[in-house]
């Protein structure tokens, strides 16, 4: 059971239902919102579900002894998750079966924990769910594994595993991200620039090399019609299967302003945004420009002519801005957050943090964008906010100001930005979310993953 329990009251929200273009379903994939950090194949941290909408929410906390980060939601609406633990420089991995009502851990299986790419957010930071309940995970020697849970008992079973080493060539390299495309084939992406396909039934893969020096420091999106949306720390791509020789293959590439420096919040010097796919059209990311970031939004058709450009909007305070985190995105809109100023390093120190959360509206003509709304007021460190199309609230995780070091659970008005209710999940460095982000489960849960543990909030229970 959680081992912390309370019940709060806060204002009633009256749902603003969004108009949003339906996400295709990637057939190799769980059903959209269940499926990965990012909730779908585009990327969007969108759900046509709600969450609370506020009146008398149950809070509890349960320790897991480490992070996860990535939280998908299998058939039955349990919780599959890679727990990271680090003690004394030491970096454990596991795949943790939770009980979505509890956070009893109802099965485990270890992964491998040591070897080439057992840094950053590689090696289990980024894993999705398949089509038939199966965790597919970037493991920390270069591997991925295919895992399958059992109902009676529960239990974890390594099922597959594709070996990449040898394909790889560098034992540095961390395999970051994995997905499927429409075809079935297992994409997957290393932080030093290398871009790869493994076909599941032959076990070959394919790749290609991006020009030195740039490196990836995120994941990536695909769609439906055969392209890979992947950010390195210099330009935005697309990739598609080559039809000579079936490799992959750059179909269009542009470069962004990558800015002076990485940036305090900044894991790479670069963008710091997973691609978000909307509509049949668009690809945003952030840049890292000086002295302001901007939302860049591109046409990410094949075929496409003129600019690919969309829009490139500035954002937050001149000199602080920076973003770690995807945009949100729903038909003609990207949510971005300020995540200037968070350091890592010492979890638990008051890191002064740049304010921010704005909406960006744009359209099919070119520099058609611009700013709705932004909220200066609300401290987003880190985390990967969700939007719930079905009752039109963000969901984020924000900071307080004062000594306590206290962390909420924030819900937000994505119409107008305005803050409707906020709930304290803790106080103190074990409620750091650090860089994890929050979900929405079928049932309308919020789980708020922290550095040791997991966080719930719900509509009062009995």
């Amino acid at each position: 059971m959680p081992v912390d329990s309370r019940t709060v009251t806060v204002p009633m929200f009256k749902s603003k239902p969004l108009e949003a273009e339906t996400i295709p379903q990637n057939p190799w994939m769980a059903p959209n919102g269940r499926s990965n950090i990012h909730n779908d194949a585009y990327m969007t941290d969108t759900y046509t579900w709600p969450g609370p909408n506020g009146g008398t929410l149950h809070v509890d906390f349960k320790l897991l002894g480490g992070e996860a980060a990535s939280v998908t939601f299998d058939s039955q609406g349990r919780l599959v998750v890679v727990s990271i633990a680090v003690s004394n420089s030491t970096t454990t991995r596991s795949v943790l079966l939770l009980n979505p009502e509890t956070l009893d851990i109802l099965a485990s299986l270890d992964l491998p924990s040591g070897g080439g790419g057992s840094t950053g957010f590689g090696g289990g930071g980024y894993l999705y769910l398949d089509h038939k309940d199966q965790a597919v995970i970037p493991t920390a020697n270069q591997q991925i594994w295919v895992v399958a849970a059992t109902n009676t008992p529960a239990s974890l079973n390594l099922e597959r595993t594709y070996d990449l080493a040898s394909v790889i060539g560098n034992q540095a390299s961390s395999i970051l991200s994995v997905l499927p495309d429409w075809g079935g084939r297992l994409w997957w992406i290393t932080d030093t620039g290398l871009v790869g396909y493994t076909d599941p039934s032959s076990g070959v893969s394919s790749t290609y090399q991006l020009p030195s020096p740039q490196v990836i420091g995120n994941s990536f999106a695909v769609d439906e019609t055969g392209g890979v949306f992947i950010a390195s720390n210099y330009a935005m791509y697309r990739f598609d299967v080559s039809a000579t020789d079936k490799a992959p293959t750059v179909t269009w590439c542009y470069s962004y302003d990558r800015g002076l420096g990485i940036k305090p919040g900044q894991k790479n010097f670069g963008t710091g945004t997973t691609p978000t796919l909307v509509g049949k059209s668009y690809c945003g990311i952030t840049d890292n420009a000086d002295p302001y970031m901007h939302v860049v939004v591109y046409r990410r058709e094949a075929e496409f002519t003129g600019s690919r450009i969309v829009c490139e909007v500035p954002v937050f305070l001149s000199g602080h801005s920076d973003s770690e985190n995807s945009l949100i995105g729903y038909t003609g809109n990207f949510f971005v957050e300020n995540n200037y100023g968070y350091g890592d390093k010492n979890l638990g120190a008051l890191e002064p943090v740049a304010p921010g959360l704005a909406r960006i509206r744009f359209g099919d003509v070119p520099d058609h964008g611009h700013k709705v709304w932004e909220n200066d007021k609300l401290i987003i460190p880190s985390v990967v906010s969700k939007l719930s199309l079905a009752n039109g609230l963000i969901y984020t995780y924000t900071r307080g100001t004062g000594a306590g070091h206290d962390w909420y659970i924030t819900a937000v008005d994505s119409e107008s930005g305005d803050l409707v209710w906020k709930v304290l999940a803790g106080s103190g460095p074990v409620f750091d979310n650090h860089y994890s982000a929050l979900y929405i489960g079928p049932a309308g849960t919020i789980y708020m993953p922290v550095s040791l543990g997991m966080v719930m909030l719900s509509p009062q229970k009995g």
